[in-house]
């Protein structure tokens, strides 16, 4: 009789070292316009840490769950929903309260958000997306596309142009296409008396260097008159 009473005392002890708790709480399937949200049964709510991991599912209601035997430590609770986008929560087991708080994946552990009421409420941010509907035509972005800017500008200036050449006057008509010519290089203006080889081996700039280089030579050259 003893040996019992030693075992039970023993299991008691044993029972109250390793505290152990029950977290309960909901999914919240009420939103804006009033209507609600079903949850599909295979939705898993995970209670982790560095060094433990719970998992619950939806129970029969279609919205509650809870953690059996949770030990003391601070947990990241998340939601595996194929239907819903959850918020992440961080929850604090201590001997005499539980803490909760709101929280995002890569913030510092450090770091506490706003404080959430328990049983933990957990509200869907969003339905999750899986498809992009293609956007139908819309001629404001067309209009928005760099290439037709310029490409509308190059036609405008090709109309625009003659228009504005024909309305000057033949003064200024005329004194525009002399500083056209001044512009202009020689080399591009006569490309046919442009000489590659001598431009390349640097004894000429152009026709004109050229001509004027073929000109002293002649010079040099030609007999010299003498005097009688």
């Amino acid at each position: 009789m003893l040996r019992w009473n030693l075992i039970l005392t023993a299991l008691f002890l044993l029972a109250h070292a390793v505290s152990a708790y029950s977290l309960r709480g909901f999914l919240d399937s009420t939103v804006a316009n009033g209507l609600h949200l079903t949850f599909s049964p295979t939705t898993e709510v995970i209670l982790r840490s560095a060094a433990a991991k719970y998992k619950a599912y939806i129970r029969a209601d279609g919205m509650s769950f809870v953690f059996l035997n949770v030990t003391a430590g601070s947990y990241a609770l998340s939601v595996n929903s194929a239907e819903h986008v959850f918020p992440t929560l961080r929850v604090d087991v201590a001997e005499s309260d539980v803490e909760v708080f709101l929280t995002h994946r890569g913030n510092e552990w450090d770091f506490k958000g706003p404080r959430q009421p328990y049983p933990i409420e957990l509200k869907p941010f969003s339905p999750v997306v899986y498809y992009q509907y293609r956007e139908g035509f819309n001629i404001l972005k067309l209009f928005k596309n760099p290439m037709l800017i310029i490409s509308l500008l190059t036609l405008g200036m090709v109309f625009v142009l003659p228009r504005i050449m024909d309305s000057l006057d033949p003064e200024q008509l005329k004194e525009i296409q002399q500083q056209q010519a001044k512009s202009v290089p020689s080399a591009i203006a006569n490309p046919m008396n442009f000489d590659v080889a001598s431009y390349l081996a640097g004894k000429s700039s152009g026709p004109s260097a050229s001509g004027s280089s073929t000109s002293q030579s002649k010079t040099a050259g030609g007999p010299r008159s003498r005097k009688p």
